[in-house]
């Protein structure tokens, strides 16, 4: 009996160093020759490191900001004079990856964009960002490409379940940032994500922290917007700020750690209405 326990116990951590090695793969680590396109392996790949990445990316990107760890530059040639080339950018986390793509304006996934003679389109997964680029006259369907990327370990696409816990009602579905330094002008020690809204001749605005975010992190926030001069109030544990241009904002670290908050050109009954159901959503998700 105790042999098998022994044993059951040993396939268990087994697997566990297996997942865990599974989900610590890089850039770095991936033979980037064996993900293959069109069932053919790529002409050329070179990858660059934390090190070294910054030298290798246009400087209007501000990769910096980003927490950008690798970069990966595979070429392939599907035909004869046809080159397509992909830049795949991992970043430390999927928000990292997520706040380049919405915030950045230089990545396009919907419809491809075209400079000189090249097109090109992005696709997200988890932490890393696709960057096709081809000829403009050559023809590569997004089924293949997306093919490719499905191709890669941990892949995610979409919004994360924590963007998902705002509500879906009256959603702008371009209206999506993620501010990460910087909330409403205050600096703030964690990151916010940011979803716009518009209905019943109202526009307002509602975000809620990536994860959990410390009662110290959340004072110094509070410190900041009144060094801002954003005559902030309270009502029970809810904080009532002037928002700016305006508008007004009520914010909340829920038990738990995450941090919700609303603003707009909003009235007191309004700004309450909304804030109540954003709180709840936030708190009723299991992210």
């Amino acid at each position: 009996m105790k042999f098998q326990i022994l044993k059951w116990l040993g396939v268990l951590l087994c697997m566990l160093f297996l997942n865990a090695c599974e989900e610590e793969q890089t850039l770095l680590s991936l033979d980037l020759y064996g993900f293959h396109y069109r069932e053919s392996a790529p002409v050329s790949v070179q990858v660059y490191d934390s090190n070294s990445v910054m030298q290798h990316v246009p400087p209007a990107w501000h990769l910096q900001r980003y927490a950008i760890s690798n970069m990966a530059e595979v070429n392939f040639a599907p035909t004869p004079g046809d080159t397509l080339h992909i830049r795949i950018l991992e970043f430390s986390s999927d928000m990292a990856a997520l706040a380049f793509y919405l915030n950045s304006g230089l990545v396009q996934e919907t419809l491809p964009v075209v400079e000189g003679e090249s097109r090109e389109i992005a696709m997200r997964s988890g932490k890393r960002l696709f960057v096709f680029r081809y000829g403009i006259l050559r023809n590569h369907e997004r089924a293949e490409l997306e093919r490719y990327v499905q191709s890669f370990p941990d892949y995610r696409a979409g919004l994360p379940q924590e963007f998902l816990s705002l509500p879906f009602q009256d959603r702008i579905t371009w209206a999506t940032s993620i501010q990460m330094r910087d909330f409403l002008g205050i600096p703030s020690d964690f990151p916010m994500l940011i979803q716009g809204y518009q209905g019943d001749g109202l526009r307002w605005n509602a975000a809620r922290s990536w994860g959990y975010v410390s009662q110290d992190e959340w004072q110094i926030w509070i410190a900041n917007a009144r060094r801002h001069d954003r005559e902030v109030g309270f009502s029970a544990d809810t904080v009532l700020f002037n928002a700016g241009a305006g508008e007004r904002g009520a914010a909340l670290r829920l038990q738990g750690g995450r941090v919700v908050c609303v603003w707009g050109a909003l009235d007191a009954e309004s700004l309450r209405e909304r804030f109540q159901k954003v709180a709840q959503n936030v708190y009723d998700s299991p992210e």
